[in-house]
Protein backbone atom coordinates (compact mmCIF):
# COMPACT_ATOMS: atom_id res chain seq x y z
CA UNK A 1 0.00 0.00 0.00
CA UNK A 2 1.28 3.49 -0.77
CA UNK A 3 0.47 6.37 1.05
CA UNK A 4 1.04 10.37 0.54
CA UNK A 5 3.54 11.52 2.94
CA UNK A 6 2.70 13.95 5.38
CA UNK A 7 5.20 16.88 4.49
CA UNK A 8 5.67 17.53 8.32
CA UNK A 9 7.13 14.59 9.51
CA UNK A 10 8.47 12.61 6.38
CA UNK A 11 12.48 13.89 5.94
CA UNK A 12 13.76 15.87 3.06
CA UNK A 13 14.13 14.29 -0.31
CA UNK A 14 15.40 15.90 -3.45
CA UNK A 15 13.02 13.80 -5.76
CA UNK A 16 12.92 11.13 -8.11
CA UNK A 17 14.35 13.44 -11.02
CA UNK A 18 16.36 11.58 -13.56
CA UNK A 19 13.45 9.08 -14.51
CA UNK A 20 14.85 6.94 -11.24
CA UNK A 21 12.21 5.85 -9.70
CA UNK A 22 12.57 2.26 -9.51
CA UNK A 23 16.27 3.54 -8.21
CA UNK A 24 15.27 5.07 -5.12
CA UNK A 25 11.77 3.87 -4.33
CA UNK A 26 12.78 0.16 -5.14
CA UNK A 27 15.89 0.85 -2.70
CA UNK A 28 13.92 1.84 -0.14
CA UNK A 29 11.23 -0.51 -0.40
CA UNK A 30 14.00 -3.27 -0.65
CA UNK A 31 15.17 -2.23 2.61
CA UNK A 32 11.99 -1.97 4.09
CA UNK A 33 11.14 -5.75 2.71
CA UNK A 34 14.27 -6.76 4.05
CA UNK A 35 12.91 -5.71 7.78
CA UNK A 36 10.32 -7.00 7.37
CA UNK A 37 11.45 -10.47 6.53
CA UNK A 38 14.29 -10.53 9.63
CA UNK A 39 11.53 -10.14 11.61
CA UNK A 40 8.71 -12.65 10.41
CA UNK A 41 11.92 -15.09 10.43
CA UNK A 42 12.50 -13.59 14.46
CA UNK A 43 8.81 -14.44 15.13
CA UNK A 44 8.92 -17.59 13.24
CA UNK A 45 11.66 -18.97 15.30
CA UNK A 46 10.27 -18.47 17.88
CA UNK A 47 7.07 -20.20 17.49
CA UNK A 48 9.24 -23.34 15.99
CA UNK A 49 12.05 -23.03 18.53
CA UNK A 50 14.81 -22.88 15.83
CA UNK A 51 17.04 -20.27 14.86
CA UNK A 52 16.21 -17.46 12.38
CA UNK A 53 19.48 -18.94 10.52
CA UNK A 54 17.83 -22.41 10.49
CA UNK A 55 14.83 -21.27 8.50
CA UNK A 56 13.90 -21.19 4.92
CA UNK A 57 11.02 -18.43 3.39
CA UNK A 58 9.33 -20.01 0.17
CA UNK A 59 6.24 -20.72 -1.37
CA UNK A 60 4.27 -18.68 1.06
CA UNK A 61 6.24 -20.79 4.19
CA UNK A 62 8.44 -19.77 6.45
CA UNK A 63 10.19 -23.79 7.58
CA UNK A 64 13.03 -25.51 8.99
CA UNK A 65 15.40 -26.10 6.27
CA UNK A 66 15.95 -29.66 8.04
CA UNK A 67 12.36 -30.90 8.78
CA UNK A 68 10.35 -31.79 5.82
CA UNK A 69 7.37 -29.45 5.69
CA UNK A 70 7.60 -28.54 9.76
CA UNK A 71 7.09 -24.73 9.33
CA UNK A 72 3.61 -22.14 8.77
CA UNK A 73 2.53 -20.22 5.99
CA UNK A 74 3.46 -16.69 6.50
CA UNK A 75 0.40 -15.31 6.73
CA UNK A 76 0.01 -17.51 10.20
CA UNK A 77 3.08 -16.03 11.43
CA UNK A 78 2.03 -12.75 10.78
CA UNK A 79 -1.10 -13.35 12.56
CA UNK A 80 0.68 -14.85 15.79
CA UNK A 81 3.51 -12.52 15.89
CA UNK A 82 0.38 -9.56 15.79
CA UNK A 83 -0.76 -10.79 19.38
CA UNK A 84 2.50 -10.95 21.05
CA UNK A 85 4.76 -8.59 19.55
CA UNK A 86 2.59 -6.15 17.51
CA UNK A 87 2.00 -5.37 13.61
CA UNK A 88 4.90 -6.39 11.62
CA UNK A 89 6.20 -3.88 9.81
CA UNK A 90 9.22 -2.04 7.88
CA UNK A 91 10.56 0.98 6.63
CA UNK A 92 13.26 2.05 4.28
CA UNK A 93 14.86 4.77 2.32
CA UNK A 94 17.29 5.75 -0.43
CA UNK A 95 19.92 8.13 1.30
CA UNK A 96 23.87 8.35 -0.89
CA UNK A 97 25.79 8.77 1.64
CA UNK A 98 29.25 10.58 1.51
CA UNK A 99 28.51 12.83 -0.99
CA UNK A 100 30.13 16.09 -0.62
CA UNK A 101 27.67 19.28 -0.03
CA UNK A 102 28.10 21.83 -2.86
CA UNK A 103 28.08 25.85 -2.40
CA UNK A 104 24.55 27.12 -2.68
CA UNK A 105 22.78 23.63 -2.35
CA UNK A 106 21.20 22.68 0.64
CA UNK A 107 21.86 18.98 1.41
CA UNK A 108 24.74 18.22 -1.41
CA UNK A 109 24.87 17.84 -5.14
CA UNK A 110 21.59 16.40 -6.53
CA UNK A 111 23.20 14.53 -9.50
CA UNK A 112 26.11 13.35 -7.86
CA UNK A 113 23.76 12.23 -5.50
CA UNK A 114 22.33 10.32 -8.18
CA UNK A 115 25.57 8.69 -8.93
CA UNK A 116 24.14 6.27 -11.79
CA UNK A 117 26.25 7.02 -14.86
CA UNK A 118 23.92 5.61 -17.97
CA UNK A 119 25.32 4.93 -21.21
CA UNK A 120 23.05 5.14 -24.99
CA UNK A 121 24.04 5.06 -28.44
CA UNK A 122 21.61 6.64 -30.98
CA UNK A 123 21.59 6.15 -34.39
CA UNK A 124 19.54 8.11 -37.55
CA UNK A 125 18.96 7.95 -41.30
CA UNK A 126 17.57 10.90 -42.37
CA UNK A 127 16.57 12.02 -45.62
CA UNK A 128 16.26 15.92 -47.31
CA UNK A 129 14.08 16.49 -49.84
CA UNK A 130 16.04 18.53 -52.15
CA UNK A 131 12.83 20.74 -53.00
CA UNK A 132 11.30 21.39 -49.70
CA UNK A 133 14.49 21.17 -47.59
CA UNK A 134 12.15 18.89 -45.32
CA UNK A 135 13.78 16.36 -43.12
CA UNK A 136 12.33 12.79 -42.93
CA UNK A 137 13.73 10.37 -40.50
CA UNK A 138 13.70 6.73 -42.11
CA UNK A 139 14.94 4.44 -39.17
CA UNK A 140 16.19 5.15 -35.70
CA UNK A 141 18.25 2.84 -33.86
CA UNK A 142 18.96 2.96 -30.03
CA UNK A 143 21.13 1.62 -27.85
CA UNK A 144 20.68 2.00 -24.08
CA UNK A 145 22.45 0.48 -21.14
CA UNK A 146 19.55 0.21 -18.35
CA UNK A 147 21.38 -1.79 -15.97
CA UNK A 148 18.21 -4.20 -15.49
CA UNK A 149 15.19 -4.25 -17.31
CA UNK A 150 12.47 -4.99 -14.79
CA UNK A 151 10.08 -4.78 -17.33
CA UNK A 152 10.95 -4.17 -20.96
CA UNK A 153 8.40 -2.96 -22.49
CA UNK A 154 7.72 -0.37 -19.87
CA UNK A 155 11.54 0.70 -20.98
CA UNK A 156 10.55 0.36 -24.65
CA UNK A 157 7.97 3.04 -24.25
CA UNK A 158 10.42 5.54 -22.69
CA UNK A 159 12.41 5.28 -25.03
CA UNK A 160 9.85 5.98 -28.14
CA UNK A 161 8.24 8.67 -26.34
CA UNK A 162 11.96 10.23 -25.24
CA UNK A 163 13.20 9.98 -29.53
CA UNK A 164 9.83 11.24 -30.46
CA UNK A 165 10.23 14.41 -28.15
CA UNK A 166 13.62 14.87 -29.17
CA UNK A 167 12.82 14.76 -32.62
CA UNK A 168 10.01 17.63 -31.96
CA UNK A 169 13.09 19.53 -30.23
CA UNK A 170 14.88 18.60 -33.07
CA UNK A 171 12.99 19.06 -36.54
CA UNK A 172 9.74 21.46 -35.45
CA UNK A 173 9.36 23.33 -31.78
CA UNK A 174 10.55 26.69 -32.61
CA UNK A 175 10.13 29.75 -30.72
CA UNK A 176 10.92 33.42 -32.04
CA UNK A 177 10.40 36.69 -30.94
CA UNK A 178 8.63 39.73 -32.95
CA UNK A 179 9.74 43.42 -32.91
CA UNK A 180 7.63 44.11 -30.02
CA UNK A 181 8.90 41.36 -27.86
CA UNK A 182 6.15 38.77 -28.50
CA UNK A 183 6.47 35.62 -29.32
CA UNK A 184 5.41 34.40 -32.61
CA UNK A 185 4.61 30.65 -31.94
CA UNK A 186 1.74 31.53 -29.37
CA UNK A 187 -0.39 28.32 -30.38
CA UNK A 188 -0.39 24.87 -31.36
CA UNK A 189 -1.21 26.08 -35.05
CA UNK A 190 2.44 27.50 -35.40
CA UNK A 191 4.28 25.92 -32.57
CA UNK A 192 4.73 22.63 -34.53
CA UNK A 193 4.97 19.39 -32.15
CA UNK A 194 5.33 15.94 -34.17
CA UNK A 195 2.30 14.28 -35.37
CA UNK A 196 1.97 10.36 -36.24
CA UNK A 197 3.20 11.08 -39.70
CA UNK A 198 6.32 12.89 -37.84
CA UNK A 199 7.05 9.34 -35.97
CA UNK A 200 9.62 6.81 -37.14
CA UNK A 201 9.65 3.04 -35.47
CA UNK A 202 12.05 3.03 -33.30
CA UNK A 203 14.99 -0.19 -33.37
CA UNK A 204 15.82 -0.57 -29.54
CA UNK A 205 18.15 -3.16 -28.16
CA UNK A 206 18.22 -2.90 -23.77
CA UNK A 207 22.22 -3.94 -22.49
CA UNK A 208 21.80 -5.35 -19.35
CA UNK A 209 24.15 -5.76 -16.91
CA UNK A 210 26.53 -2.56 -16.40
CA UNK A 211 27.12 -1.63 -12.68
CA UNK A 212 24.59 0.19 -10.81
CA UNK A 213 24.13 0.96 -6.77
CA UNK A 214 20.10 0.56 -7.93
CA UNK A 215 18.37 -2.94 -6.07
CA UNK A 216 18.82 -5.53 -8.85
CA UNK A 217 20.71 -3.71 -10.51
CA UNK A 218 18.08 -1.00 -11.74
CA UNK A 219 19.36 1.96 -13.75
CA UNK A 220 17.00 5.14 -14.45
CA UNK A 221 15.47 5.30 -17.78
CA UNK A 222 13.07 8.10 -18.12
CA UNK A 223 15.33 11.56 -19.61
CA UNK A 224 17.77 9.37 -21.17
CA UNK A 225 16.46 8.55 -24.48
CA UNK A 226 15.98 12.09 -25.18
CA UNK A 227 19.34 13.74 -24.67
CA UNK A 228 20.85 12.32 -27.57
CA UNK A 229 18.26 12.20 -30.98
CA UNK A 230 19.27 16.34 -31.70
CA UNK A 231 22.82 15.97 -32.04
CA UNK A 232 21.77 12.26 -34.00
CA UNK A 233 19.51 13.86 -36.31
CA UNK A 234 21.51 17.00 -36.76
CA UNK A 235 24.65 14.85 -37.48
CA UNK A 236 22.56 12.99 -40.37
CA UNK A 237 21.36 15.91 -41.23
CA UNK A 238 24.78 17.25 -42.01
CA UNK A 239 26.12 14.50 -44.06
CA UNK A 240 22.93 15.08 -46.27
CA UNK A 241 23.66 18.73 -46.73
CA UNK A 242 27.22 18.60 -46.80
CA UNK A 243 27.54 21.38 -43.92
CA UNK A 244 27.51 21.47 -40.14
CA UNK A 245 24.06 22.24 -38.88
CA UNK A 246 24.65 24.32 -35.39
CA UNK A 247 21.17 25.49 -34.70
CA UNK A 248 17.82 23.84 -33.93
CA UNK A 249 14.89 22.86 -34.80
CA UNK A 250 16.00 22.12 -38.37
CA UNK A 251 13.16 23.12 -40.28
CA UNK A 252 13.04 23.63 -43.74
CA UNK A 253 13.89 27.18 -44.06
CA UNK A 254 16.78 26.90 -41.59
CA UNK A 255 18.23 23.69 -43.69
CA UNK A 256 17.91 25.96 -46.54
CA UNK A 257 19.77 28.53 -44.86
CA UNK A 258 22.70 26.15 -44.07
CA UNK A 259 22.47 24.96 -47.55
CA UNK A 260 23.39 28.34 -48.55
CA UNK A 261 25.54 29.48 -45.95
CA UNK A 262 23.97 31.44 -44.20
CA UNK A 263 23.51 31.74 -40.67
CA UNK A 264 20.87 30.25 -38.63
CA UNK A 265 19.91 31.44 -35.24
Amino acid sequence: MVRPADTDVAGYDVGIGGGRTIVSLGAASLAAAIEVRTKLLAAAATLLDASPDDLVMENGRIEVASANGYGFAIAEVAARARTHRGRIGGTGAFIRTGVPAMAGCCTGHFIEAIDIPIFAVHDCEAAVDPDTRHVEILNYTVVQDVGRAINPSAVHGKIQGGVVQGLGYALHEEVTIDGDGRVRQAGFETYRLPTAQDVAPVAISLYEGAPSLGPLGTKAGGEVPILHVAATVANAVSNAIGRQVRALPMTPPNVLARMQGRTVG
